[in-house]
């Protein structure tokens, strides 16, 4: 690459991320993008890691490295299962540590993990298979099949938005590995039929797994346009990275391509009003432009006695004036069904919407139980049909001494004045009842049999 084409690739990239920084600015964040680099020995992972941290850390992005654990693994045996098993809960532990962070004012934007899930299932499909190895499997299936639904658990590998699996070809590897080296005696690891296996195991985790991850991006990193050319090679990446910010701060969320028949009526339905719709997704902006119908599952938080609720006020800043919510009381947490949250059936979908809105908004983990969700529907007229559907769920939980921790992007936090975040007697509640928001009278009449002027 030239300097000239490098400065148009500089430019290019700077560009980007400006953009981005702007969509951040009007569209927050709601977690950390999580993004895993993996593949074979030599590949240049660590070179272009160190190449896209400093981009983005000198491009105001709050960027997170993790360690690299298998270089400080305390196992010997490297073609062990324990080795990987270790290298594995290692680098979970520190993933956790830090997407869990969604809440916190100094959460990065971008963490960044050289070797994670992905990795380890590359080494366990490799350990597992003979063929590959020439030798003895080193897992049982029931262990293989044990870490595998381990690495792919949603409550971890759903929040890994973007891995690159760099590869190389064998004697790529040998040549970068001893080119400094006064020795040419070969390692545990670094040998051609073991890098070559290796390598055979990544193909075939990739197929295996292409349907359990949002993006896998594969790299050959010794092809003749990216060898020995590491500048291009992180401009690639550098890019690959800024366009998935980009698709991730414009966010697409869900509609039903058909309309309902409410026969003229408004208020509460059963949910088999809704049952057969079919969900599509589409850019946000686009949605809301359209007529298309979207569905809002929500959720309550009371006492099992029902005699108190939580209270939540949105950002002013954060909600348009012509919003229904626009400086509105709120009994409900809840939002728009993203493609993340999508499942093969629509309940699970509203129920894993409603778990990542919970943990958004209130930092809490709350599985949904309620079956008997009910649905809250207001249409105005034929010309000018409302856009929005909820889904509303009902918890019930201990509620004596809870507080729970807002998220201030979304919501108006707690001061002497304010009751957002706080737990209130439902008789205490209607106090305020002229800043109810409409869906909240409906649930407090249907659901808390309370009656709301």
């Amino acid at each position: 690459m030239g300097i000239e084409d490098k400065s148009q690739n500089i430019l290019e990239l700077e560009i980007l991320a400006g953009e981005v920084l702007q969509l951040k600015k009007e569209n927050f964040l709601r977690r950390p993008i999580l993004i895993e680099f993996c593949g074979s020995p030599k590949s240049g992972k660590s070179t272009i890691i160190n190449s896209l941290t400093i981009f983005l850390k000198r491009n105001n992005f709050k960027t997170v490295v993790l360690k690299e654990r298998a270089s400080i693994c305390p196992i010997k045996n490297k073609k062990g299962p324990l080795f990987n098993i270790w290298t594995l809960t290692s680098a979970v532990t520190e993933i956790i540590e830090n997407i869990d962070r969604s809440l916190d004012e100094d959460c990065p934007d971008i963490i960044i993990a050289d070797r994670g899930l992905f990795d380890a299932l590359c080494w366990f499909q490799w350990l597992h298979q003979p063929s590959l190895l020439s030798e003895k499997p080193k897992l049982f299936k029931h262990q293989i099949d044990r870490l595998t639904e381990f690495c792919l658990l949603d409550l971890i590998s759903s929040s890994l938005d973007l891995i690159f699996v760099f590869k190389v070809k064998p004697e790529t590897s040998i040549i970068r590995e001893y080119a400094n080296l006064l020795t040419e005696k070969r390692g545990s690891i670094m040998r051609e039929d073991l890098l070559g296996s290796y390598n055979e195991a990544i193909d075939i985790t990739m197929k295996k797994h292409e349907k359990n991850f949002s993006s896998i991006i594969p790299m050959e990193t010794d092809i003749a346009e990216l060898d020995g050319k590491p500048s291009k090679l992180g401009y690639l990446v550098t890019k690959d990275v800024l366009i998935h910010l980009k698709e991730f701060l414009t966010e697409k969320i869900a509609f039903f391509i058909e309309k309902i028949d409410t026969h003229g009526k408004s208020g509460v339905f059963d949910l088999d009003l809704i049952v057969n719709q079919e969900i599509k997704f589409d850019d946000g902006k686009n949605v809301e432009k359209s007529n298309n119908l979207q569905p809002i599952p929500i959720a309550v938080i009371t006492n099992y006695t029902r005699t108190k609720v939580l209270v939540v006020e949105k950002n002013s800043t954060r909600t348009a004036k012509k919003s229904e919510e626009h400086n509105k009381l709120l009994i409900y947490l809840g939002g728009h069904i993203r493609k993340e949250d999508f499942y093969q059936d629509n309940i699970t979908t509203y129920k894993k919407t409603l778990y990542r809105e919970i943990k958004e908004e209130i930092d809490e983990h709350i599985v949904i139980t309620d079956e008997k969700p009910f649905v809250i529907y207001f249409p105005k007229n034929e010309s000018e049909p409302s856009q929005h559907i909820a889904i509303c769920y009902i918890i019930e939980m201990d509620l004596d001494d809870k507080a729970f921790k807002l998220n201030q992007d979304e919501f108006q936090i707690s001061g002497t004045n304010s009751l957002s975040g706080k737990v209130l007697d439902i008789k205490d509640l209607l106090q305020y009842s002229d800043r109810l928001e409409s869906w909240s009278k409906t649930i407090l009449s249907y659901s808390f049999n309370t009656i709301v002027k």
